[in-house]
């Protein structure tokens, strides 16, 4: 089954309300596992849309909050083309909407570190749904930027986190500092088991993640593990 057949049909009603209501969108893009191939039925769909300016941002946030016909949930952020093209710290978006929680966030001017992971991915694997190639309008992140990030994600997860997650994304930071490779917590499993061997605590996580079951907060081991690979970004 081609990745898109799982999450095509809700990918195109968001851009079909993205073009509904955005006057000035410029593009929408599917990021996150849907793209990388970490899919699974516990998966959100991620989805990233820039805009010229703000235009219709009103009606187009409740619009989608409030669908119901959603067969999964959808965190979508909005971020202008400005912001896109030059990605940089403190990462302004317009607005961000997750339909599980119909939650609907504007940027109180903190903006959101988040956006780093989200444009370099959105960069190298979005898919288009509206617009041009990702790569025509979102600039590049540098790599020690996103090192940086994943090691504070990492560090959050610790005491946040269920052990799936933590572990699960331990293994794709290590990943991407090595590589180069942006993948899923599925594939950052494979590619750990493939070039580090493989591991008990890092197989129970990653059939976890295939199942959808949380495992709750991290083990003694599964925090060694992931304090580990803090101490390997950091270096």
């Amino acid at each position: 089954m081609h990745r898109a057949a799982q999450w095509g049909p809700l990918a195109e009603q968001v851009a079909d309300i993205c073009v509904a209501h955005l006057r000035t969108l410029v593009g929408a893009y599917v990021q996150g596992s849907a793209v990388l191939g970490g899919f699974t039925g516990a998966s959100d769909l991620d989805v990233l849309v820039i805009v010229a300016d703000s235009t219709g941002l009103e009606d187009f946030g409740t619009a989608l909050s409030r669908m119901t016909s959603l067969d999964r949930p959808v965190e979508l952020s909005v971020v202008t083309a400005a912001a896109a093209a030059t990605p940089a710290s403190p990462w302004p978006y317009l607005l961000h909407v997750n339909t599980d929680t119909e939650d609907v966030v504007h940027d109180d001017g903190s903006g959101d570190p988040d956006l780093l992971a989200h444009y370099a991915v959105t960069r190298a694997h979005g898919h288009t749904l509206v617009g041009p190639e990702p790569d025509r309008v979102i600039g590049e992140t540098p790599h020690h930027d996103l090192v940086d990030y994943l090691a504070g994600e990492l560090s959050w997860a610790l005491d946040h986190a269920d052990q799936r997650y933590a572990v699960l994304n331990a293994c794709r930071a290590v990943a991407f500092a090595e590589s180069g490779e942006l993948l899923s917590k599925v594939e950052g499993a494979r590619w750990w088991a493939l070039h580090r061997g493989w591991s008990p605590l890092v197989e129970g996580c990653l059939e976890a993640q295939l199942d959808g079951r949380d495992m709750g907060s991290p083990s003694p081991a599964a925090r060694s593990f992931v304090a580990a690979c803090i101490d390997e970004l950091r270096v």
